[in-house]
């Protein structure tokens, strides 16, 4: 097929979006940038398209981020060379792509390449959509049921997603035929699974084509979903695996849910049982905490600021409880920060702050960057808050909590905050790029009191080890020549698809970038009185 010169060319803005702003799960601090990766993606596509890339299994580092409660999500960062290969087969098919994505009449979330140089490379989740369909379900049925996908990424089957694109019973008849297998439906069931070793269950999460890829699962499944519920279009919504569906007079939650849960049986799918509820009409009505956190408005004066501040974190932590799965602490401080505080009420701010980050684990990364960023502007506590990162790194070392630690160590490096190296006992022999990369970072920096010996890190710098979950510390640690004692760089320029990369100088870690501005007070204000919010990606929980 011939490509015109103006789909060349989309082809290729595509694939260097979705490996900038759509690769590296986003909660990872700012220096984990893959900017020079993608600049140089067309390059490496047109050299590294073939047999050998299909061949080329590989692990993927797992970050674990928090959720609510002491529940947590894996997080996925996986190779480059197989995040290329599915970034490049999505943006050269995304025609098609976009044709069956479309096809679904009651999603908020359609995937779109976003203009802007902000953000995610695929745009979100209307939740205003989302908010306007809840309430016309309400006066249009009084009732509806709300249900979503037990698990929905890590149980999805990756030849479900052959089964989405070309048609289950297709892909069964087909499968061993030539032209099936040279299909871009194929080739992106192989190149998914080749970024997990091989695994046909479950699918990365973090990186933006995974969103895409889920999609394409559930739209064929609403599909099925119509033959077994009636106007299924007209009372439905659907935002990423959350279905609301409103209910006939007399009709029970548990015949619509049947129907849901036939088609989810096709693609080895099934509903969360703890999460489906009916909300309207006899059943108990709960205010949204949002309105509360968007709406509060902090006194000018400063003599009532304190006042208020208590009143508003207090109602803040109560709505929490009582939201027990949601973030209502983290928008409680997103919203705080964007307060107009006088200077004297600064310090119970941050006092209040560092309490969410403690009761909410949720609430680090945005403290700790918010903090960072506002460090050598404003006059803040400072004995607190060193108190407070020292006494935390052990503790989310020892329980390996990947992402509060990264944050952790990345505030230290922001605000040069000099760790014992006693602190970083059980921070050496985690299995994780982005901690071992930030704490080699501020031992290069001086910030590490006494040696540290990283020599478990040091191991993955081998050819095999470009192929585990520790690829990026591998790779990125030998090229910069951070690692304490001599190391060859020898496996990379051997070898088939790394040493491309580094004779383009790409680099996954920048260590100039910095607590990001974006967050300044003003620009939350802005945010939020607009009405977007904080709204948390849309991965299914």
């Amino acid at each position: 097929m011939t490509i015109s010169a103006i789909e060349r060319r989309a082809i290729e803005t595509r694939l260097r979006k979705l490996l900038r702003r759509g690769y590296f799960p986003a909660e990872l601090p700012p220096p984990f940038s893959t900017d020079t990766f993608a600049d140089n993606a067309v390059k490496f596509a047109a050299k590294w398209n073939g047999a050998d890339i299909r061949k080329f299994w590989t692990a993927a580092e797992i970050y674990s981020i928090p959720r609510y409660s002491e529940i947590r999500r894996k997080l996925s960062i996986v190779n480059p060379v197989n995040q290329l290969h599915i970034a490049h087969l999505i943006s050269t098919n995304w025609r098609d792509i976009k044709k069956k994505l479309s096809m679904s009449k009651i999603s908020e979330f359609k995937p779109e390449f976003a203009n802007h140089n902000r953000g995610r490379a695929i745009t979100g989740v209307d939740f205003d959509g989302v908010a306007r369909q809840r309430a016309r379900l309400l006066s249009t049925y009084g009732r509806y049921v709300k249900t979503d996908i037990a698990r929905f990424y890590p149980s999805i089957y990756t030849h479900s997603i052959a089964w989405a694109i070309t048609g289950k019973d297709h892909a069964k008849k087909n499968h061993g035929t030539k032209p099936f297998k040279a299909s871009y439906a194929n080739l992106l069931d192989k190149a998914v699974g080749a970024g997990q070793e091989g695994q046909t269950i479950g699918i990365p999460i973090g990186p933006d084509t995974s969103r895409i890829i889920s999609e394409l699962i559930i739209v064929e499944i609403e599909n099925i979903a119509k033959k077994n519920i009636n106007n299924f279009d007209t009372r439905a919504v659907r935002y990423v695996d959350d279905i609301l569906i409103g209910l006939e007079e007399n009709e029970t939650a548990s015949a619509v849910l049947s129907g849901i849960s036939l088609a989810l049986y096709d693609y080895q799918l099934e509903l969360s049982a703890e999460k489906t509820s009916t909300l309207g009409l006899e059943k108990s009505h709960s205010p949204e905490w949002i309105h509360y956190v968007r709406t509060f408005e902090l006194s000018a004066n400063p003599s009532r600021q304190r006042d208020d501040l208590d009143s508003f974190f207090e109602q803040a932590a109560f709505l929490a409880d009582q939201n027990s799965r949601e973030n209502v602490l983290l928008f409680s401080v997103k919203r705080a920060a964007s307060f107009i505080v006088d200077p004297q009420n600064l310090y119970h701010l941050v006092q209040w702050m560092l309490y969410c980050a403690r009761r909410s684990p949720t609430c680090l990364s945005f403290v700790s960057e918010h903090l960072a960023a506002i460090n050598s502007t404003s006059k803040l506590p400072t004995v607190e808050i060193q108190a407070y990162i020292l006494q935390q790194i052990p503790i989310k070392a020892a329980a390996g909590h990947t992402d509060e630690l990264a944050w952790l160590l990345f505030w230290s490096r922001e605000i040069k905050l000099t760790i014992p190296a006693i602190s970083m006992a059980n921070v050496l022999t985690l299995r994780s790029s982005t901690v071992g990369l930030l704490t080699l970072d501020l031992l290069r920096s001086s910030l590490i009191d006494g040696p540290l010996d990283v020599s478990f890190w040091q191991s993955f710098a081998n050819e095999s080890g470009l192929k585990s979950e520790m690829w990026l510390i591998a790779y990125e640690a030998t090229c910069k020549g951070w690692w304490p004692k001599p190391q060859s760089s020898d496996f990379i320029k051997d070898h088939s698809f790394f040493s491309d990369l580094l004779a383009s100088k790409v680099e996954f870690y920048d260590h100039t970038k910095k607590a990001r501005e974006r967050i300044k007070p003003s620009v939350l204000a802005l945010s939020f009185s607009a009405g977007t919010g904080f709204g948390p990606l849309e991965y299914p929980i």
